[in-house]
């Protein structure tokens, strides 16, 4: 499968251009699946079957090195669907906390993944800034940035360690009054 291009929509871009002139960056805030594959256009301003946004939890840009910009979200709601479309969301630069579609990933007929319930899916996207103006863009990562991210499997797991470690330890101990008698 070829890679995927992200088809920026003419709201996003209006958007982004309005905050420029303003002396603001757009702000990429948002990202959504969605089950419906198709040829996305410059007009859309949703997905067509969007079953989850999110905000970006992370990103990773090499400071004006190149043109690419790496997001990234995390979708852990418990739901079940064909991955088929993805859209990211800048922030509006009027204030109102309205998101805007800036752009879409999408192939008719290509399924892009799958969403059980019992999967998170930590999602990273390379967008190519190389159509936009230059420092035109900023990232606003949401509540759970990945740099401190702690989920319950995580917490879970280090307290059965814990607990293993504790009864080795007095096992040991046993094992050491046992061989002083």
């Amino acid at each position: 499968m070829s890679a995927l291009t992200l088809q920026f929509t003419q709201a996003g871009l209006d958007a982004l251009l309005s905050a420029t002139q303003r002396g603001f960056k757009g702000k990429i805030s948002h990202m959504a699946f969605g089950d419906a594959a198709y040829t996305p256009n410059k007009t859309q301003t949703a997905l067509k079957g969007e079953k989850e946004r999110v905000a970006i939890v992370d990103t990773d840009y090499s400071d004006g090195e190149t043109s690419d910009l790496k997001i990234a979200a995390k979708f852990d709601a418990p739901l079940e669907y064909a991955i088929r479309e993805i859209g990211v969301y800048i922030e509006s630069p009027d204030d109102t906390g309205e998101l805007i579609l800036l752009g879409v990933y999408s192939q008719p007929d290509t399924t892009l993944g799958y969403r059980t319930p019992d999967v998170k899916v930590l999602q990273w996207l390379t967008l190519s800034l190389a159509q936009i103006p230059s420092d035109s863009v900023e990232v606003n990562v949401g509540v759970d940035n990945l740099n401190i991210i702690v989920d319950r499997e995580l917490a879970d797991m280090a307290l059965v360690q814990l607990n293993t470690m504790q009864r080795q330890i007095q096992q040991e101990l046993r094992l050491v009054a046992l061989e002083q008698v």
